[in-house]
């Protein structure tokens, strides 16, 4: 699990310029606002988005260690196009919503607005640079004892952030908030699983599509659970991942899901490099030069984003999709 001092190093700041607008090409790459909404607690959702506005490098906080995000800040949606999905994104235990810059950002760049909350859990929440203590009270090693009612606080944050985005009346405009896909990082992967149905009471009719980057997937797997989901599931794992997961984790989840589903092994990691969070991005200087130098980066975010767009928006699949020549394995069950 991704530990708050780990994270710290990841987290992004605030400053951005004002800018004028941009060009407008529906089917091209997006220029990406950002901008913090606000849960009914007070607890701070990232959003990005399709902006009518050029980016600019920012800082997401002050501990960025040279990584910039490139954004328009809080700009104006670009609602001349047509509506775009909503993806979800879940971070890991002490993580945050600012973990995984290089997914979130990237998606967004493509035409989704990406909405990630804070949940409780957080080790360096959105606008702070001061670790909070990470919880010690999780049972990893127990799987069985899980239920419905364990992190259901997950679900909660993440049914409000749909609806906090629907009712923006700037994201509105732009939103399919009915057509949702959801990715999480390990304790997040078992949040939009669960999303999906794996919980059957968890079970959100929004959400269309799931990716688990390392998903903590055993409490599932220990009551067979993830036969029920039946939505398109995505599983990414790292290649020496297995002492993390019970029975093989993720490919043993594999084979109990319902297709379609996909598997995604990632070529030289293991669950504590962090391979889905900005720690891939250390000596970097924004997602594109990381994209650029670190192939698995580039892995990450083609899969994923191949997987959302055939699944959200109906697009073919590429050839990268297809072959998987540049991960260690690569599976598909229609």
């Amino acid at each position: 699990m991704l530990t708050a001092a780990l994270f710290v190093v990841l987290q992004f700041g605030a400053h951005a310029a004002a800018a004028p607008r941009v060009s407008i090409d529906c089917d091209g790459p997006q220029s990406v606002g950002y901008r913090v909404l606000a849960l009914e607690d007070g607890r701070k959702v990232a959003v990005w988005y399709p902006a009518a506005a050029p980016e600019q490098p920012m800082a997401y906080s002050r501990t960025n260690y040279g990584f910039m995000g490139h954004v328009a800040l809080d700009a104006p949606p670009l609602a001349a196009c047509p509506r775009v999905p909503l993806v979800l994104f879940s971070h890991d235990l002490g993580g945050g919503a600012l973990q995984s810059i290089f997914v979130t950002e990237e998606l967004a760049r493509h035409g989704y607005v990406v909405a990630a909350p804070d949940h409780r859990d957080a080790g360096c929440p959105i606008g702070s640079d001061e670790l909070k203590p990470l919880r010690t009270d999780k049972w990893f090693s127990s799987p069985n004892e899980w239920s419905d009612q364990s992190d259901v606080e997950r679900l909660h944050d993440l049914r409000e952030v749909i609806r906090v985005v629907a009712n923006d009346p700037q994201l509105a405009p732009i939103v399919d908030s009915t057509n949702v896909g959801a990715m999480g990082h390990s304790l997040g992967g078992y949040s939009v699983l669960g999303m999906a149905g794996a919980w059957p009471l968890w079970k959100t009719p929004e959400i269309k599509a799931v990716v688990a980057f390392s998903g903590f997937v055993e409490p599932y797997v220990a009551r067979g659970l993830l036969s029920k989901m039946g939505v398109p599931t995505m599983y990414q794992v790292a290649r020496y991942d297995r002492d993390m997961q019970r029975l093989e984790g993720e490919n043993q989840a594999f084979l109990l899901t319902a297709p379609p589903k996909y598997f995604v092994e990632l070529k030289d990691t293991a669950h504590f490099d962090f391979e889905w969070t900005n720690l891939l991005c250390l000596g970097q200087t924004s997602v594109a030069a990381c994209l650029k130098t670190k192939p698995n980066a580039a892995v990450i975010d083609r899969y994923t984003l191949e997987f959302f767009d055939r699944h959200l928006k109906g697009k073919a699949a590429s050839r990268s999709d297809v072959d998987g020549e540049d991960v260690n394995r690569y599976l598909r069950v229609e």
